[in-house]
């Protein structure tokens, strides 16, 4: 009996961690929708710092399944304001949000420290919105006729453009605001739902690891900027935006992108290399 009673009470607790990241993800995913990107479809979309924290500190199962039922969420509420389409966020925003975080904490499962969160976050973010790209093209060349018409070249170009769009407004806020955050959250969830949140340290680098993962991936981004900009590339991938006056700044966000995940490995194997407690990078949950 008392087996069933704490089956019963792990389920609860699991639900109740997938509301409030469903719950917080579509307030701050609906507080910035009026921001358009350069395509008209889509959103800027800060508010992937909640299930990427509940990434961080909970299971894929609980941070895949409150990402898809907040984005949801926001979708279906932005509709009566016609921001957006439940039906185009079934088939795009719900898979990608799903297997985007869920993939993020699983690698994070593999890597308790910061510089995995940091690449775990490029490769989860972009695989997670490739998805989503590759659900608003194909949902869009089945309803409108100007979609339809284009090439396969210009779809697939298109995919990757929102892809990255996506991907490069989210990383920095996803760096920049994660790690603080888990500080102050982490150890209230642990508390509350400690059968939902993972009992391990988080950030257990050696300074020069994440020094160097941080100027990879830097390094990354400055490729991707000089290949938006000085290569055909960039033009195709931004050739169908309607919307063309954000196309120069859309394509700079690289440089802020990477630019924000050095600015984080520095100041991170700074405060690490001066042998500051744990503590002052994330408390143990």
């Amino acid at each position: 009996m008392s087996d069933a009673k704490e089956g019963y009470k792990n389920i609860s607790k699991t639900v109740a961690l997938i509301a409030i990241c469903a719950a917080l993800y579509a307030v701050a995913s609906a507080a910035t929708s009026p921001i358009p990107t350069p395509w008209g479809v889509g959103h800027f979309r800060p508010g992937v710092i909640v299930p990427a924290l509940f990434a961080l500190i909970s299971t894929p199962f609980i941070a895949g399944t409150g990402a898809a039922i907040g984005t949801f969420m926001a979708s279906f509420i932005l509709a009566t304001f016609g921001l957006s389409n439940p039906f185009l966020s079934l088939v795009s925003g719900v898979p990608g949000n799903f297997i985007g975080f869920y993939l993020l904490s699983w690698l994070l499962s593999k890597g308790r420290t910061w510089h995995s969160f940091v690449t775990s976050s490029v490769i989860a973010l972009f695989v997670g919105n490739f998805i989503a790209a590759t659900g608003v093209t194909a949902y869009f060349s089945f309803v409108v006729p100007n979609w339809a018409a284009w090439t396969i070249a210009e779809k697939i170009s298109t995919i990757f453009g929102l892809t990255l769009f996506w991907m490069v407004t989210m990383i920095p806020f996803v760096v920049a605001l994660v790690p603080p955050l888990y500080r102050g959250i982490a150890p209230i969830l642990s508390e509350r739902f400690a059968t939902g949140v993972r009992p391990e340290f988080f950030g257990n680098d050696r300074p020069r690891d994440l020094l160097y993962n941080s100027v990879m991936v830097f390094l990354l981004f400055m490729a991707i900027y000089v290949g938006v900009v000085m290569t055909p590339f960039g033009d195709a991938i931004f050739n169908k935006v309607i919307r063309p006056e954000y196309v120069f700044w859309a394509k700079n966000l690289f440089i802020i992108a990477g630019g924000t995940v050095l600015a984080f490995g520095l100041t991170a194997s700074f405060f690490m290399s001066k042998k500051l407690s744990p503590e002052s990078i994330g408390r143990k949950v």
